[in-house]
This record gives structure tokens, sequence and C-alpha cells, in this order.
């Protein structure tokens, strides 16, 4: 049943799932077939693809994810098909499961206070019930997380074998080949933006993480959580090409990391390195003395030249002595967090709910500020058809000179903050520029505030920060109901010869400044070839994205266990305390067990370093980095099997066995 259901969503999410231009139908033909070939293989491409591919910039989708139909193929493939032998099965902790249970009680009442009030049918159809963090089915987007972890913890349990082999085999390779991925795009963003050894800059890497588009630290909590295992490879490490491996990946996860500039994750690495070293002297080790030796010094000396080159980066040195400033700042905002929550007995047992907090902060917070916003909204909502139709001309299907005007147009709303900069919201859309080629662009708008501006430009962007951009020269918008057309041809020059991604942006500034946006034209001349797909708006955000570069408080929580109590109460977090101080109990048990200890310091390091980067962000938040913390959790808490594995043929019915003497 739950694989038919498995299969009937997936079918369901490739139906509206906007695959159009980019790779991801391949890869998902490439990943069934291999899944109905080997279901155990599941173990090992999941953990590599989740934090890997992300499509959200280029397909502009983001509550249904690519991870989504990854996730659907893998339950379909391997549920019918993995071993069911309960006797042969390892064993979950009794703990664990009372933490799981927990937690699946904590979800379903955060999911369904997170809803309310509750949305109708016709809410499914609202243009922007999908498309905002605002939007209250932003609960489910959270809760998704651990419906997969529900759906995946089962197939955990059937793959990693009796003795927890398959976990060595293919877990761990997969965490490491997720690492490499994450950390080559980051290095390759560093070397496309502000280079390699430019540290002077503030450029922060996202990678692979359009999460971070709204701030956060879903690239550092991920980093924290997977790089000590590269530690763990390095130890069971038997030929010196897998040692230098380890190495290589080590070095490279170590300058993403330090190229974060982040100082949670800064923190992270330095106590994971005191548990791993721990383990390390406790360990007996699986190869030559002097090679473990050997291998050791070389990671130390790794570590030593990497936090030497950052400690006089100009910029390392700007953060931490912004520090105490810095969590005077993070205090204040925690404390208005807490008083943005409702008063009652209700609200601290089991929260305010699931994805609520952008919009509670819109509404409540202190300093009454308005963070920027758009909408996608259809003609019948449009607030100037009364006034503009007084000659009988219906404005929503208006013709401005030879663009037609109807169905869906976009609205932006200019942020208003107290202080700050970079507050704008940008809506941007992936183009591919020829350099040296001549464009058109082209986007009617039309505005009925008196200070309103657009900016219009193409830039190199990965997620936050432009650089190269060719603008529309700036100037205030007319206040009228009609539609004004803003037209530039330019030359693309550079832009476009690199591969750094080119984005057309579009954002809203002014005192109240409300800007209707329709009609976006971007054109190759003299072809008049069209590059823009859903100009008009018509599939509200399909391939369009949006980011705010710098003001990130409306967003998120900046640390993890406020982040529980502020969506699921107490109850969440007594759910979150059990699973995590319950599986570090055990593997510190496991660690003080000398030929495991290795092993279980390692894992240890993981949690341990995901909970510091915790401190000073939400992380959960982000779907894939909840999913890939339940996995490593479940991961560490299997217990082994206490029935060996047959090792005899079974006998087909109806053939013979003849006995031997």
């Amino acid at each position: 049943m739950v694989a038919a259901l498995a299969l009937a969503a997936l079918v369901a999410a490739l139906a509206v799932y906007p695959l159009r231009g980019h790779w991801l139908a391949p890869l998902l033909l490439c990943y069934v077939g291999l899944l109905c070939w080997r279901p155990a293989l599941w173990l090992l491409l999941l953990p590599a693809l989740l934090p890997a591919v992300d499509l959200a910039p280029v397909t502009g989708w983001f509550f249904l994810e690519e991870i989504d139909l990854l996730l659907l193929a893998t339950v379909a493939c391997c549920t019918v098909r993995l071993p069911h032998e309960e006797s042969a099965l390892p064993a979950w902790a009794p703990w664990f499961r009372f933490g799981m249970v927990l937690m699946t009680i904590a979800c379903l009442a955060g999911l369904w206070r997170g809803l309310q009030p509750w949305p109708s049918l016709a809410a499914l159809h609202d243009p922007n019930a999908f498309s905002q963090y605002v939007s209250p089915f932003s609960a489910v987007r959270i809760a998704k997380a651990w419906l997969w972890t529900l759906l995946l913890l089962p197939l955990l349990r059937r793959t990693a074998g009796p003795q927890l082999q398959r976990l060595a085999s293919h877990f761990v390779p997969g965490m490491l080949a997720g690492l490499l991925l994450v950390s080559g795009a980051a290095v390759q963003e560093r070397v496309l933006f502000p280079g390699l050894l430019n540290l002077s800059t503030d450029y922060r890497i996202t990678a692979p993480f359009s999460a971070m588009h709204t701030g956060g630290a879903a690239l550092d909590g991920y980093l924290a959580l997977c790089t000590p295992l590269a530690a763990l490879w390095l130890h069971q490490a038997r030929r010196w090409w897998q040692a230098l491996a380890g190495l290589g990946l080590l070095g490279l996860a170590l300058y993403a990391g330090l190229a974060t500039f982040s100082r949670g994750l800064y923190a992270a690495y330095a106590v994971s390195l005191l548990v791993v070293a721990a383990g390390w002297r406790l360990a007996t080790p699986p190869m030559p003395g002097r090679s473990r030796r050997l291998t050791a010094a070389f990671a130390l000396l790794l570590v030593a030249a990497a936090a030497a080159a950052f400690h006089d980066s100009y910029y390392v040195e700007q953060r931490f002595a912004s520090t105490a400033a810095d969590v005077d700042h993070r205090r204040q905002h925690w404390r208005e967090v807490l008083a943005m929550m409702d008063d009652d007995d209700v609200t601290t047992a089991l929260g305010m709910g699931l994805g609520k907090f952008p919009s509670v902060y819109y509404w409540r917070n202190h300093g009454q500020e308005t963070p920027p916003g758009y909408q996608y909204l259809d003609k019948e909502d449009d607030r100037y058809l009364e006034a503009s139709n007084r000659g009988g001309n219906v404005p929503g299907d208006r013709v401005h000179g030879d663009r037609f005007h109807g169905g869906r147009f976009l609205r932006l709303s200019a942020g208003q903050y107290n202080a700050g900069f970079g507050e704008l919201l940008r809506i941007w859309q992936t183009v591919p520029l020829i350099a040296g080629r001549e464009y058109q662009l082209a986007v009617d708008v039309r505005t009925a505030s008196p200070m309103a501006f657009l900016h219009l430009r193409l830039c190199e962007r990965q997620l936050l920060y432009p650089i190269h951009c060719i603008a529309v020269p700036l100037r205030r918008l007319s206040a009228r109901p009609d539609w004004q057309q803003l037209r530039l041809n330019f030359n693309a020059g550079k832009l476009g010869s690199r591969r750094a991604p080119v984005r057309l942006e579009l954002a809203a500034e002014g005192q109240h400044a409300v800007v209707d946006v329709d009609n976006v034209s971007l054109r190759l001349m003299p072809d008049d070839r069209e590059l823009l797909r859903n100009g008009d708006f018509t599939e509200a955000n399909d391939y369009w994205f949006f980011s705010s570069d710098r003001h990130h408080l409306p967003w998120h929580i900046k640390n993890l266990a406020l982040n529980v109590y502020f969506e699921m109460g107490w109850l969440g977090l007594l759910a979150v305390a059990a699973l995590a101080l319950g599986t570090s109990a055990l593997l510190l048990g496991r660690a003080l067990n000398r030929p495991r200890a290795f092993d279980a310091a390692a894992w240890l390091a993981a949690l341990i370093g995901l909970q510091v980067v915790g401190l000073f962000d939400s992380l959960v938040d982000v779907p894939r980095i909840a999913l890939l913390t339940m996995l490593v959790l479940g991961a560490a808490s299997l217990r082994p099997s206490h029935v060996l594995p047959s090792t005899r043929r079974p006998v087909m019915p109806g053939s013979s066995q003849r006995g031997k003497k």
C-alpha cells in the first residue's frame, strides 16, 4: 500500500513539476533504474544526492522540490523489495522509539496549528499558496521532512544489514560523496565570484543550498554534520590511495567550512576535532600503527594550515571583533521571538505551529518593520479594475501598444525598516546570455505609490550577492492606473562569458511602494528570440525565484532549540532532547568500548558539531537538513541483530537434498 501510494504521488508530482530545461528527468530515470536493479543502493545514492541536487533557483519551486521526487521514487522502489525478516533485522534502542513517538505527535500538532485558520479547498488554487513562506501551507513544507523520516527509517533498518555492515559500505560513503559534491560546489562558487584566495571580502558562499536565499545556515549545518565522517574514512583506510582520497576530501571540506566565515561553524569544527582526537586515542587501529600515525599527522597538518590561512584574513578578524555585539543582537532577537508567541498554555505545550515564524514576524515584530513581499494576482483581484474601467475598457484584458494584458501579474511591495541596508527582495530568473550579443529588455509596470522605483537589471549571481550588473537606469515611476513600459537595448559585454549564472532581477523600492509587473521580456537581437520563460506570470512562480540578500531576521529564528519551541512547544523540545541525548549517550558508551571507540567518536562529533551550529541558527526549517540529521540519528542508534544470517542456500520446493556422510 505504501509503495502504491508513493508511486501514485510520484506520477501526480511529475505531472505538475516544471521539468523543462534541466537534467532532473534523466537523473530520476537513472536513479529508478538503479534501485530496481539493486534496491539497497538507495542507502548510498540518496545521502549523496540529497544535499547536492537543488534546482529551486532554476524551477522556482521550493515547496515541492526535486528531492521529494527522489524520495517518492525511493519509497516506491524499495518498500516492496527489501527484506522483511524481522528476527534478522537490527533494532532501535527503546529511547529512540520513545523519541520518535513524541516527535510524531509534536509534528502532527505543529502541522495542525501551522495550518490554522484551516484553509479551504479553493485555497489550493491560489497562486500564492505554494510560493511564499508566509502561506499557511508552509507548515506542510516543514512537516514533510518528518514524514520522509517516518518512511525512510524502516528502509534504513531493513537495508543496514544484521550486523550493520551496509552502514560502513553504503551509508558512510554516500554521506562522503555528498560532502564531496557540496565542497566542490563551494570551491567553484569561490572561484567564480570573490576568487579562491580572496579572504578579505565579505562574500558568504551558499554552495547548492537554495534555502539560503533568505539567509540561514544550511551549508554550515551540513558541513558540521558530515565533515567528521571524513575522519572516520581516514581511520578505516587500509591502502595509501584511500588515505590520500580522505585527506583530499578533508581539505576540501575544511576550505568550504572556513570560507563560510561562520563563527558557529568554526566552533563546531573545533569541538568536533577534540571529540575525534579523543576517539583516536581510545581506538584500536585497523591499519598498521605507523600508517595510522602518519595519516593522523597529515590530517592535523592540513587542519592547522587551513586554520592559519584563514586566521590572517581581514574579514575573519573583523567577524571575531564584532562577536560581542552580534551576540547581544541575537539575544535581543530571541527575546522578541518569545514575546511574539501567544501567551497561553496550549502554545506553551504545542507551539505556534510549523512554518509560522515568517508570518508571525510580519504582523508582530516589535520594531514595527514591514518586510518586503510579493504576490501573484489574477485580473479579478486587480485593485485598479473599477478606477480604470470608467471608459468602458476592461483593464484585465487591456492592450498596451502591442502587448496584451490579461490573466496574472506580479505585485512587489517594498520593505520598510528602521535601519539596515540591502533590504530589497529580488525576484529573478536565470537567463542564457551570450557574451557580446545585442538584447532588448522590456517590462510593463504600474503603481499608485507616489514614491516608487523598480530595480531592473541583469547580474552574475549565485544566490545572494550580485556582481557585473547591467541595469535599467533607476527613475521614479509615475503614479497612474495604466501600464507603462520600460525598455532597454543593451550589449551583454562580458555577461555570459563565464560559467557564472546570469539572473534577470526585479525589485521594488520606495516609501510604502507597491509596484505591479507584467510581460517581462528579454529578446536576443536581431533574431527576436524570447529567452524568458513564464514572463507573463501565468504559471505563477514557475522559473522565478527570490532572495533577500542581507536582512534575514524576518525569515529565521537564530537558534535551533528556540525554533523547535516556537513551532512545537515543550513537547517538541522533549522529543528532540530524547533523540539527541539518547543517541549521544549511546555513542559515548560505545566510545568507551575501545574496539569501536573511533567509529562512535566520529558519529558523536557529527551530532555535536550540528548542535553547536544550532546555537546560532534554526537548521530544521530546511527539510533536507532535517531529514539528513534524522537519518544520521537513526543510523547511529541502530543495534546489531543477535540473529546471524544463515549461510545455507535455500531449498527450492519440489527438489531433494542429499546429505553427506
